[in-house]
């Protein structure tokens, strides 16, 4: 191997480390502030290498260990699935990597423009497709650190994408003037780097010190229940005997004074039909525990099915039994006394474990998805209630199922105007004691900023919590372990500026990085072609 493979190699690995670490070891969430400078680095210094291609293949090493140190962790669930989402992503982001520097060779423009352009326009497609895995995005390295963020209110975690990129172009620059012309000619730069970093962090915690909590307060309880996904939560024959210490948990911790009950995601494993719940004894079962508490709500997770008559979309699934097909759902039901049921479709669904890519144009591919969450098969994407009303529509919940909590325009778009609160039901159980399920904890404060509203966490295992507007984790269980929260928590109205307005920055960015590239490959056309009548 010579100097240059290896050196470029290094740089690549190095890139990789860096922006990998934020994921894996969360206090040092700050190194992804320089860890684009050695990619950047390698950028340059290949511009001018013969092979056109020299820039993806380096890259594609360094975002491989990015995404093996970021989610390394999917192989607890199934190391296939695993496997092929990081293989997956790491050939995107190279390949979005390699047209950011060929639109900036084509167009002759700075490299930082096509790079917040396209990398905030990748981000948000990525969000939207059948792959995708938003874990990744650039601004999730900040949700450890919700002080410092407080503004994600107004522009979401794609501001904190744009000041990465910022900062990271900023260091960058400063390091190449000093390597060519010397300390003094850093002065400047290094002043406006350090504003760079700073008045972000300023105005955030600003806004934290003068946030103030108001509305009127409720009463919740959680449970959580604790069980092993791989060796009690899906057992058919235990499925009675779990519902049953649930229940007996709930008489526990509730009295009349309680308005809230929750339970995690998949309480109540075994379908029930949404046109018909009463059918299900589980179903009944809940309603004869909140007929003992008559100002009782409850939202828990569970399965739920629709029967499909006409037009019976590749995603369904064939009930042999009863000969009819459904959609099966992840669901989130809401029971308020005096009212039907309401349920909520988990709609953003991981990808290969609960939904096949592309299965409404690969129908056949349906039957091949991964088993997770006790249930084998494509679910549906068909949308139910997009938020919760309380009997007398004067309380509004969100509720965010499990993997949507990485997605936050999905999430706050569905903010109710009434006053309220955010519900998120998981189970974190899959991966173990790992970073995964710490990580994932760590969306829910930054979806409390968003939408400023308070945010109730329920988890089967994994971290359940109370968290306030500001992102403050007022309490929370221990990892692993059987445990029930009580508290009041406010509730909150209105609508923040980016629930109200959306991913902005994400869907302007898109739109003009889509124009650049078909731009950049029409002046490259057109190149070529006068090379050839030349």
């Amino acid at each position: 191997m010579d100097y240059h493979t290896s050196r470029n190699l290094f740089l690549s690995l190095t890139s990789g480390l860096l922006l990998g670490i934020p994921w894996s070891v969360s206090p040092l969430f700050f190194l992804i502030f320089i860890a684009w400078a050695p990619l950047l680095l390698l950028e340059e210094e290949t511009r001018d290498h013969p092979n056109p291609y020299t820039l993806f293949n380096y890259a594609v090493v360094g975002f491989l260990l990015w995404n093996i140190l970021g989610s390394w962790w999917i192989i607890q669930a199934q190391w296939v699935g695993a496997i092929f989402i990081m293989v997956a992503n790491a050939l995107l982001q190279a390949l979005v990597f390699w047209s950011i520097s060929r639109v900036r060779a084509s167009l002759h423009i700075p490299l930082v423009v096509s790079f917040l352009i396209i990398w905030m326009g990748y981000e948000y497609f990525h969000e939207s497709w059948d792959l995708a895995w938003p874990w990744l995005n650039l601004g999730n390295a900040l949700v450890t650190a919700p002080k410092l963020v407080q503004w994600v209110e107004y522009c979401g975690l794609r501001g904190g994408t744009l000041w990465i990129i910022l900062v990271n172009f900023a260091i960058f620059h400063m390091v190449t003037a000093y390597r060519k012309r010397g300390l003094g000619s850093t002065v400047y730069m290094g002043v406006a780097t350090l504003l760079l970093i700073f008045i972000p962090v300023r105005v955030s915690y600003h806004l934290f010190d003068y946030f103030r909590e108001e509305g009127e307060t409720v009463t919740v309880a959680l449970i959580q229940p604790n069980l092993d996904p791989y060796t009690e939560k899906f057992v058919p024959e235990r499925q009675a005997q779990h519902l049953n210490e649930f229940f007996k948990t709930a008489d526990a911790v509730c009295d009349g004074e309680t308005d809230y009950l929750f339970g995690p995601e998949t309480l109540v494993v075994q379908h029930i039909d949404e046109q018909n719940p009463c059918r299900s004894p589980y179903y009944r079962q809940l309603l004869d525990f909140q007929a003992k508490y008559p100002k009782l709500t409850c939202l828990i997770g569970v399965h739920s099915y629709q029967k499909v008559e006409e037009d019976i979309p590749p995603w369904s699934r064939f009930n042999r039994e009863e000969g009819f097909f459904y959609e099966g759902f992840n669901t989130a039901l809401f029971l308020s006394p005096g009212s039907a049921p309401q349920f909520y479709h988990k709609t953003k669904l991981v990808p290969l474990f609960e939904r096949v890519p592309f299965v409404q144009y690969l129908g056949f591919l349906g039957k091949y998805s991964l088993e997770l969450g006790g249930y084998n098969g494509t679910y549906s994407i068909r949308e139910g209630s997009r938020a919760f009303v309380s009997s007398d529509t004067a309380i509004g919940i969100l509720p965010i199922v499990c993997f949507e909590s990485a997605f936050g325009f999905h999430c706050a778009r569905r903010l109710p105007e009434e006053k309220g609160f955010i519900c998120m039901i998981t189970n974190d159980g899959w991966w173990k004691n790992t970073p995964g399920y710490r990580h994932h904890f760590d969306f829910s404060p930054i979806r409390a900023i968003e939408c400023r509203r308070d945010l109730v966490r329920v988890a089967n295992t994994g971290i359940s919590a109370l968290i306030d507007a500001r992102g403050v984790v007022t309490a929370r269980t221990t990892w692993w372990q059987k445990a029930t929260l009580k508290g009041r928590i406010h509730l909150r109205q209105g609508r923040t500026f980016f629930a109200r307005h959306g991913d902005y920055l994400g869907r302007i960015s898109m739109f003009l990085g889509i124009f650049l590239i078909v731009w950049a490959e029409t002046a490259n056309l057109v190149r070529k072609r006068r090379r050839e009548r030349n």
